[in-house]
């Protein structure tokens, strides 16, 4: 009976030590302080050192300083800087632990209260991951998938934007997302990578994404461009043209109001003429209406005229008879002029036009 009593005692105490064991162990996973392998990390002292004090740091239970004033006992100067801070450099995962530092005065007495240990965890870095693309379901589906180690978080990203789902795998539907880019971000405590971006092939689009390496959009975009600036000439073109065709059309308009004025004056100041000088312009009829001798010609005649004969000035012409009463009788020509202005109202008769010559039949050669 004592027996089973100390066994059950035994198991009890041995269970309680564990348990205490995996909250210890649990706890200091906890309170670590991560630190990149390769990188450097300087562990604070949190108390203000005297010169007259000797430093001691531990790790875990070895001592890798010692100092007793001015005189290093364990390891070296540049160890530790003007703090008294330990500087740990070219980081291992040998050199994660829990380190603590002591502080003694002069007489050997532990001063500075219970100073804090550091709990320092090294960690490898994450490496560049790598998205895979397949595609699925008769390739309606394309499905990503992004290596990953242990204790590493994953981030899909799409066109550079975070998305919500989580895992490893993403899939999609391959027309939703035929010209995305797809890439993931791992990360842990210390570092972080994300992968190049990859994009689907299982559905083709018609227009291509790229040509000659550069986006289609820009083409677009360069093509809308010229056909504005093309439309804007244009306009402007058209629009001086008709501002030269108005301004073209006024001034032939003026010019046309211009003469018709001046027409209009010189046929006002011609009639004012007349009106003022009736006995000039008759004079003036009547000189331009001398009678000349002209040899008759019969009729049907087209050979040449024949020259008038002049007749010396020296002879001069007959008069007509004066009548008995010693007045000069008007001439016949000078009366057929003076009557015809009465009958017609007082206006210049113009002179008759000229009659086209009767042709008559030549008479045959002999």
């Amino acid at each position: 009976m004592r027996t089973v009593k100390k066994m059950a005692s035994a198991v009890t105490i041995a269970a309680f030590l564990l348990c205490c064991s995996f909250v210890s162990s649990k706890g200091s996973q906890d309170d670590c302080v991560y630190a990149a392998t390769g990188s450097s990390y300087t562990v604070p002292l949190g108390h203000k050192l005297k010169e007259s004090e000797s430093l001691k740091w531990l790790k875990d239970a070895s001592v890798v300083f010692h100092r007793r004033q001015k005189q290093v006992i364990t390891g070296k100067n540049d160890d530790v800087d003007s703090t008294g801070s330990l500087k740990l450099t070219q980081l291992t995962k040998e050199k994660s632990g829990r380190y603590k530092p002591e502080v003694f005065n002069a007489e050997g007495k532990i001063v500075g209260g219970n100073l804090q240990s550091t709990h320092l965890c090294v960690i490898d870095s994450v490496k560049k991951p790598k998205v895979t693309m397949k595609c699925i379901g008769a390739q309606k589906n394309v499905s990503f998938s992004c290596n990953i180690g242990q204790n590493e978080k994953i981030k899909w990203l799409m066109n550079d934007k975070p998305l919500a789902e989580k895992g490893n795998t993403l899939t999609k539907v391959a027309k939703d997302v035929a010209n995305a880019h797809f890439s993931c971000n791992i990360s842990n405590t210390v570092s972080f990578e994300i992968s190049l971006p990859v994009k689907q092939d299982c559905y083709k689009s018609v227009f291509p994404d790229t040509l000659f390496g550069i986006s289609i959009w820009v083409f677009v975009g360069g093509g809308a461009g010229i056909v504005l600036v093309l439309i804007l000439i244009v306009i402007i073109c058209c629009i001086q043209t008709k501002r030269k065709r108005r301004l073209r059309l006024k001034d032939e308009r003026e010019l046309r109001l211009q003469w018709a004025s001046q027409e209009q004056q010189h046929q006002h100041h011609r009639h004012h003429h007349q009106h003022q000088h009736p006995n000039q312009n008759n004079s003036d009829q009547h000189q331009h209406h001398h009678p000349h001798h002209h040899q008759q010609q019969p009729a049907g005649n087209t050979g040449p005229r024949q020259n008038r004969t002049k007749q010396p000035r020296t002879q001069q012409r007959p008069r007509a008879p004066e009548p008995a009463n010693g007045q000069p009788q008007p001439s016949p020509r000078r009366a057929t002029q003076a009557s015809a202005p009465a009958g017609n109202g007082g206006e210049e008769q113009p002179p008759p036009l000229p009659q086209p010559r009767k042709k008559t039949p030549k008479a045959p050669k002999e």
